[in-house]
């Protein structure tokens, strides 16, 4: 007879698309199946896709308005009072909050990300243990701080009965700060099953264009403008490459790539996307994905290009060294090495059945995460602790 358990998980954002709150999602589309387990989410911006999936689960959802976040990229003076309102009103909140998991006989609190720390303070108040998943670097992925830094974040760390880190990389960075009794696991992101998304035919003419696509917010940490200038070597070394870039909008970044395609007149090889919902149907028009973050701390969009039969093309850093075995799974070049990519790129251009290969063996690879070990793993860290 499984453990009767009841775990509240808290978000630090709504909206599917999310790619910390979708992994999330698919271990909790696991989780409640389990006979015992009742899950409650927290989240604390307006309703969005997320909430609306996680109902249909049968999931408890409970809004915790005014609830602010930990990152910032610009401290300026109205951004630390806004976050000083927002701390003073969450207080309240927090109280109405303790009340629910006092009432519900909560066990277990769960934390998302490191940006938010709500969930941390609630277990002080209630004296449940709390669960930490840490998925990601911060400065060096997002390019964002932490208010009171990094060592009020290890001090929170400590005090926390268990951290779960999304990669080996993670693990490296934040356990030599952490107590060797706290419980910590590394546990790769479960993808659900959804983003399966098998080809029946391959791009395997040598006279036909490739299409090679980079997915995720347009940011510098994506490392997009490095995409775009490999493609523009690749094609004057003789390649047909169309580069297509998905994902919302930096603004200040997005203009300079944008200036730049127009400045080495790119028009016709890069195209801007947009952002995207059905990514499978994006995904089986393309032929190779492009992983060019300077430090990604998982890599989830590497996974689900895997799923979609595409050759995964991946910086040799962090996280994306993880999950691609070179010239086996997919292909790494030097982080930041333009001149590297654009080789790597003809090469696929050159060798269709290399290409071909590289997709079907990412492809094996990939569905290992569809099968809810990581939701395996975080429910027994869970039973332990609860």
């Amino acid at each position: 007879m499984n453990k009767q358990i009841k775990i509240l998980f808290c978000l630090h954002y709504a909206n599917l698309n999310n790619g910390a709150v979708r992994s999330l999602v698919d271990i909790i589309e696991n989780i409640v199946k389990r006979d015992g387990v009742t899950v409650y989410v927290v989240y604390p911006t307006r309703r969005d896709t997320a909430i609306d999936y996680l109902e249909n689960l049968g999931v408890k959802t409970i809004y915790l308005p005014f609830a602010y976040k930990l990152n910032y990229t610009e401290n300026s003076k109205r951004e630390s009072f806004k976050y000083m309102v927002k701390k003073f009103l969450s207080w309240f909140i927090l109280f109405k909050l303790r009340s629910v998991v006092k009432k519900e006989k909560i066990n277990v609190i769960y934390s998302n990300t490191i940006v938010i720390d709500y969930g941390f303070i609630l277990s002080k108040m209630t004296g449940l243990p709390h669960i930490w998943h840490i998925r990601e670097f911060g400065k060096e992925d997002h390019g964002f701080s932490l208010r009171g830094g990094e060592k009020a974040l290890y001090r929170k760390l400590n005090k926390s009965k268990g951290i779960i880190y999304i990669s080996k990389a993670i693990e490296k960075k934040y356990s030599p700060h952490i107590r060797k009794e706290i419980l910590q696991e590394v546990i790769y992101n479960d993808i659900s099953g959804d983003f399966i998304n098998k080809k029946t035919n391959f791009n395997t003419n040598p006279n036909n264009l490739l299409k090679a696509t980079i997915v995720g917010m347009i940011q510098e940490g994506k490392g997009q403008l490095i995409a775009v200038k490999a493609v523009e070597k690749a094609n004057k070394l003789g390649a047909k490459i169309e580069l297509h870039i998905c994902g919302e909008k930096s603004e200040a970044y997005y203009n300079e790539i944008n200036s730049y395609v127009k400045d080495h007149r790119l028009s016709d090889q890069v195209y801007f996307d947009g952002f995207k919902t059905k990514m499978n149907e994006y995904r089986s028009d393309m032929d190779i994905g492009i992983v060019a973050s300077r430090s990604e701390a998982f890599g989830r969009v590497t996974i689900e290009g895997m799923l979609s039969n595409l050759a995964m093309i991946g910086a040799d850093s962090a996280g994306t060294s993880e999950l691609i075995a070179d010239n086996v799974t997919g292909l790494l070049y030097k982080n930041g090495d333009i001149d590297e990519l654009a080789e790597k790129l003809v090469y696929l251009y050159k060798d269709r059945q290399k290409m071909k290969e590289l997709a079907i063996n990412g492809f094996d690879f990939a569905k290992k995460f569809t099968k809810g070990n990581a939701a395996d793993k975080i429910y027994n860290v869970i039973t332990k602790l609860g």
